[in-house]
């Protein structure tokens, strides 16, 4: 490329580029060439900076800071990046570029300086959305999972590392594999259900109980949720477990009250029935004149038998109501 095209084409570039020449001993600098970006971009003229050594052209509280870096690329004989705030509110990104003369001394360095302040906000505005999304995520009390396909775990949420903690001793390591933490047949049940996932394309749902090495038990909904690429495949794999002990709780004890109920239903249909018909019946044989002393006793006494016991189913029914009320 002709001299004449490459100095056209640093002219025309928005990027600040400077050429630099490296004194003997490669810790003193003068500035051999800026082009009009530089002298724009840092608001100085050509013969402010041409021609005069660093300690003369900059401010006394940033020179030692670049002089370190133009060093730093000398002794490294490689390029060196580095951002740069200013006053102003812009931000740069630099790159100094060592050039060797034939005997591979460092004779100069070109640098280049782009201006990233729109691409630093929007770095900075991403950032601030990963951190507030990651405080919704840790805020969860669901335990939330993120892995690849084949259950490699690559992010876990604070619940879920809580969660790993009580249950394993420790926390979920990132690149670890999901399964390698679950017993075999838990292991199996995990994989049925990303198989399932992967063929129905569909959230996958799962309650199960679990008993804590400290013997606490809680009862879980976990789902699978499926990550899709455009053509459908399967990427990875979201799980959300959701602590619902309290609701399975309350179903069971709906349960066993709806048992009472039934066995109570049963004991009202049934067996009272039993002894108050033959508290009718005895009644009914009961005979002051026609009767001896002795067969109105024996029909009082089977009367007495027939109401002890429909006592005792009455008591049945008051325990378990008593019981259903407490419980």
């Amino acid at each position: 490329m002709k001299p004449s095209l490459f100095r056209s084409l640093i002219e025309l570039t928005t990027d600040a580029v400077f050429i630099v020449r490296v004194l003997p001993g490669g810790e003193q600098f003068v500035m051999e060439y800026v082009n009009d970006a530089y002298l724009h971009k840092f608001n100085v003229t050509r013969e402010s900076v041409v021609g005069r050594e660093f300690r003369d052209m900059l401010h006394t509280q940033i020179v030692d800071t670049i002089r370190k870096r133009f060093i730093e690329c000398v002794r490294l004989r490689s390029n060196l990046s580095f951002e740069e705030s200013f006053e102003n509110g812009t931000t740069s990104l630099s790159e100094l570029f060592p050039i060797m003369d034939a005997d591979s001394v460092i004779e100069y360095v070109v640098g280049i300086s782009k201006d990233i302040t729109e691409l630093k906000m929007k770095r900075d505005q991403i950032t601030a959305s990963e951190q507030t999304l990651q405080s919704i995520i840790n805020s969860s009390d669901n335990l939330l999972i993120y892995m690849s396909n084949d259950f490699t775990i690559r992010y876990a949420n604070r619940r879920a590392q809580e969660h790993a903690r009580k249950l394993f001793g420790k926390s979920f390591s990132i690149g670890d594999k999901l399964t390698d933490y679950y017993p075999k047949a838990e292991r199996e049940l995990a994989l049925k259900h990303a198989l399932q996932l992967k063929e129905q394309k569909q959230t996958i749902s799962h309650e199960h109980q679990l008993v804590y090495p400290d013997g606490e038990t809680r009862w879980f909904l976990r789902r699978y949720y499926g990550v899709f690429d455009e053509k459908g495949e399967l990427t990875g794999i979201v799980i959300a477990s959701i602590n619902i002990t309290n609701r399975k709780e309350q179903e069971l004890q709906i349960q066993k009250q709806a048992d009472s109920l039934r066995e109570i239903a049963k004991i009202q249909s049934h067996e009272i029935r039993r002894p108050v018909a033959n508290i009718i019946g005895l009644v009914d044989l009961i005979d002051l004149n026609g009767k001896t002393l002795e067969e109105n006793e024996q029909i009082l006494q089977y009367l007495r038998q027939s109401a002890q016991e429909l006592d005792g189913l009455i008591s049945r029914i008051v325990d378990k109501t008593q019981y259903d009320t407490d419980f």
